[in-house]
């Protein structure tokens, strides 16, 4: 029984030091905004001396959720997810606050400049925007309601 309390919570741990969550802050107009939020960010972060180095980070687009059934529908629906299931960070470079990568949205890669800071005990938070018609993803806006061009990010990151 022991031994198996002590898998456990090897797993436990070597879980939580590659657990990552990403935000995206979506503005609508005339008024109002919502977020879309996962804890299923998958990929490994790799210091690099002072800095931080990962190869691929990525979510399913599926697994982005607004807390509305039919607003994650229609936000999924938005992304492509039916054609393009994931969404993916790649050729991630970072030190001294600030980084690049290369981010795929709807079959999209665009490269994106970020920035970080300290985020608690072994994490940091990343944070950028982008433009939604960077990615070639069509106006939305449902029931009179539209969203705005630019969509912030916000990534909290196991290093």
């Amino acid at each position: 029984m022991k031994s198996l309390l002590v898998i456990g919570a090897s797993f436990l741990m070597m879980a939580s030091l590659s657990a990552h969550e990403v935000t995206v802050k979506v503005t609508l107009t005339p008024a109002g905004n919502f977020e879309a939020k996962s804890a299923k960010v998958k990929g490994d972060v790799k210091k690099s001396g002072a800095g931080f180095t990962a190869e691929n980070l990525w979510v399913k687009t599926e697994e982005l959720k607004t807390g509305i059934d039919l607003r994650d529908e229609h936000f999924h629906k938005h992304l492509n997810a039916a054609q393009f299931p994931k969404i993916s960070f790649t050729q991630i470079t970072a030190a001294d606050g600030k980084g690049t990568g290369t981010l795929n949205v709807n079959g999209e890669k665009k490269p994106v400049s970020f920035t970080y800071k300290p985020a608690g005990p072994g994490k940091i938070e990343a944070s950028f925007t982008v433009k939604a018609s960077d990615f070639k993803l069509k106006e939305a806006s449902y029931m009179s309601i539209g969203v705005k061009d630019t969509v912030d990010v916000v990534a909290i990151i196991e290093v």
